[in-house]
């Protein structure tokens, strides 16, 4: 009570209570004619407020609007203000004083809130003071009630003529503390409110931020950079009209400068891209990632599908040059695969459903150092960027990154595959006038460097017993990868079909792909894999035969390829549901498509197969319980070619791809029905040529009059851009 005795001049000699003491000097606060009487009174309440919290509010609120003029005086009435709405629990509570809680700061910010005089106005006011305490306690004061009541700090600040402007002028502020404090708060005052949000924008709140990581180094630097990206990333969220100033105001064109993590790297490659096997390796620490992540967050929030800015952004990014950075960044193999992963989605944006940028993206050559002898004289081998993607997507897995952090840049790198095949039907035609069979140049014996994207694929395929053992996510991405190309697309179909196993030279007789998928499908069943093994090859089949009368007669080839899918569905124990249910779905599209004139088992032979030996109810029932599956259903529910976290690990639910489960959603209930018809009585239903999607008559032939249901390439374009 030392404290106490101190002011004993206050009133009686007697020792006083803590709230009588503190009522005197409210009362002196209130009273005193003299500056100095007033300022011993409000440092004697910001000396209990320390530990007690218990003040006349309303006389410091009232002296702050008034008396004003003194630094110091300002600033002992902001620090007791701070205190007391301060929600740490004091240090000498209590039960005779009331100590304060957080309830009690609670109620002290809202009767500064709820001031009839708008003391809020006043500390907007204060803002502008060149005191730097006076300027610094009055952010830390804004900021400490917009913690308590946000909303209603913000519709003060609104009111107010030049409120958003007194703070966004906190940016430009010599003294790095104070401008920091001012991030901070702007970071809280436009997380949801739009209208602050524009007023921040339009008061060249983009070009102060950018400039800001400028002077701290770039993305390379320290936490302030990360704020300031975070401000920038809330005044571009849902906000179409700061992303159309912030494109207007060539804040696009700054972006590519924020990918560059190294200032002196020189392009080496094509369309300025870097070598990306530059020896130079950069050192990334946590907060080198974290800026990097949201620097691609605010990338990719820019050109999200739907948007009615995203095709103008796109085409901005791609005339700014921003692909080639984020190329970098992808191929970058010391970055975190965090940000590599992003690197590969943030790209796939850029191009997806744009024609001129998947055009762009085609022509795209990246040199990459031959593999073997480092001192070979052999020229660096520049190669089209799409392979090098796909060989993220299902190549071997650098030394020393674990499974689960891998998958994110392979899933990553698949989503950029399907993005730029997308609406793309002669990118699918070229990427499978690259699949080769194994023992052809590409094969899967050769380097993985060596190989073209479609060959590479196909070895991962054949070879899965090797790769899937490694890392059962290869084979997964190659099945997923090669249903990209194969879907929708006749002639792309048509080419992977002429693909055959077998070198005739040493007397081996060809074989098909296609059956050596399945062949592959009952070794792996019979070894009790890793199911998605089974899943994937399934899956990638029904993709392929799907509209595709030729392609079931050359599985129908194979006899025993039906006796598998029959023992499959049939199973009673040691088959896993999902596989039943995809082989079941398998077996139905190949009764479903089953229209070719010289098939090898027509229809009325399959018939009593499928009627007798599974039972149409039963085939139903297998393939009603996987799509009723938590792994079906989780994979409806993801973006296209999101098969990942955002930022790493692998969620357990993933068994299927969306390429899958979109033809699978599309031909179900067709299916439904056309299992149920007979031979005979399929092809006099009217509905027939509906259920099959228009391929009633098919004869197998590609042309100007090919058969109903190939797709129209410049259609699909078309549509695909006005998606």
């Amino acid at each position: 009570m030392d404290f106490f005795k101190r002011y004993g001049a206050i009133g009686p000699s007697q020792q006083q209570s803590p709230s009588e003491t503190i009522q005197r000097l409210a009362d002196r606060v209130e009273t005193s004619t003299l500056l100095e009487d007033k300022k011993a009174a409000v440092l004697g309440l910001k000396g209990l407020s320390r530990e007690y919290r218990k003040a006349a509010l309303l006389p410091l609120l009232k002296l702050l609007k008034e008396d004003n003029d003194d630094q110091n005086l300002l600033k002992a009435i902001l620090e007791t203000l701070i205190t007391l709405c301060t929600r740490d629990s004091p240090r000498g509570e209590t039960p005779n004083v009331g100590a304060a809680t957080s309830d009690v700061a609670s109620q002290f910010s809202q009767t500064i809130l709820d001031d009839g005089d708008d003391v809020i106005s006043t500390m907007l006011e204060l803002l502008g003071d060149a005191d730097f305490y006076v300027r610094y306690n009055t952010v830390q004061l804004l900021g400490t009630l917009h913690l308590h009541s946000g909303e209603e700090l913000q519709k003060r600040v609104l009111v107010s003529p030049m409120g958003v402007g007194r703070l966004v002028d906190l940016l430009s502020d010599q003294r790095d503390i104070i401008r920091n404090e001012g991030i901070q708060l702007l970071i809280a005052m436009t997380e949801t409110n739009a209208d602050i949000q524009k007023i921040v924008a339009f008061e060249n709140a983009f070009d102060r931020l950018l400039g800001i990581v400028d002077e701290e180094g770039g993305v390379r630097g320290n936490i302030v950079v990360q704020d300031c990206l975070q401000l920038l990333h809330n005044l571009l969220n849902y906000n179409v009209s700061n992303q159309n100033f912030f494109r207007e105001t060539s804040g696009v064109q700054r972006l590519p400068n924020l990918l560059i993590t190294d200032p002196s790297q020189t392009a080496a490659g094509r369309n300025g891209l870097p070598d990306a096997d530059a020896d130079d390796e950069i050192e990334w620490t946590v907060q080198h990632a974290r800026n990097m992540l949201v620097v691609l967050d605010v990338i990719r929030m820019l050109i999200q599908p739907g948007n009615t800015n995203t095709v103008s952004n796109q085409t901005a990014m791609q005339q700014c040059g921003t692909i080639p950075p984020l190329l970098q960044l992808a191929l970058a193999y010391e970055a975190p695969s965090s940000v590599r992963s992003q690197a590969l989605y943030a790209i796939g944006d850029i191009i997806r459903s744009h024609e001129a940028n998947q055009n762009l993206f085609q022509r795209i050559l990246i040199t990459t150092a031959p593999e073997g002898d480092a001192e070979s004289d052999a020229k660096p081998i520049p190669e089209p960027a799409i392979v090098i993607v796909i060989r993220l997507a299902v190549g071997k897995r650098p030394q020393g990154v674990a499974v689960n952090e891998y998958y994110i840049v392979r899933a990553a790198a698949a989503h950029l595959v399907q993005a730029y095949v997308g609406g793309n039907p002669d990118a699918q035609l070229a990427l499978a006038a690259t699949l080769t069979p194994p023992g052809d140049a590409g094969s899967a014996s050769e380097p993985e460097t060596h190989q073209s994207a479609g060959s590479l694929i196909v070895s991962v395929l054949l070879d899965w017993r090797e790769t899937g053992s490694e890392d059962v996510w290869r084979v997964w991405y190659a099945s997923m990868l090669l249903s990209t190309i194969l879907r929708d697309h006749i002639e792309c179909k048509e080419q992977a079909l002429k693909i055959t196993i077998g070198d005739i030279a040493q007397g081996e007789e060809p074989f098909p792909l296609l059956n050596e998928l399945m062949s592959q499908a009952r070794q792996a069943a019979q070894s009790e894999s890793d199911a998605r093994l089974s899943l994937a090859i399934f899956t990638l089949v029904c993709v392929w035969l799907v509209d595709f009368p030729r392609g079931v007669s050359t599985l129908l080839d194979e006899s025993s390829n039906v006796a598998f899918l029959v023992e499959q569905i049939n199973g009673s124990s040691g088959v896993n549901a999902l596989v039943q249910g995809a082989a079941a779905f398998l077996f139905g599209l190949v009764y479903q498509f089953d229209l070719e004139p010289e098939t090898p088992m027509s229809r009325e032979n399959l018939y009593p197969i499928l009627s007798k030996r599974v039972g149409a109810d039963q085939l139903l029932i297998r393939v009603q319980r996987l799509r009723d599956s938590k792994e079906f259903q989780y994979a409806v529910g993801l973006a296209s070619g999101t098969h990942s976290n955002a930022y790493g690990g692998i969620p357990i639910e993933v068994y299927f791809d969306n390429v899958f489960t979109d033809v699978f959603k599309k031909h179900y209930e067709g299916f439904r029905v056309a299992v149920r018809l007979g031979p005979g009585e399929a092809m006099a239903n009217p509905n027939y040529a509906y259920l099959q999607g228009g391929m009633a008559g098919y004869a197998g032939s590609v042309g100007s009059n090919s058969a109903p249901g190939t797709p129209s390439l410049a259609g699909a374009a078309s549509i695909s851009r006005a998606a």
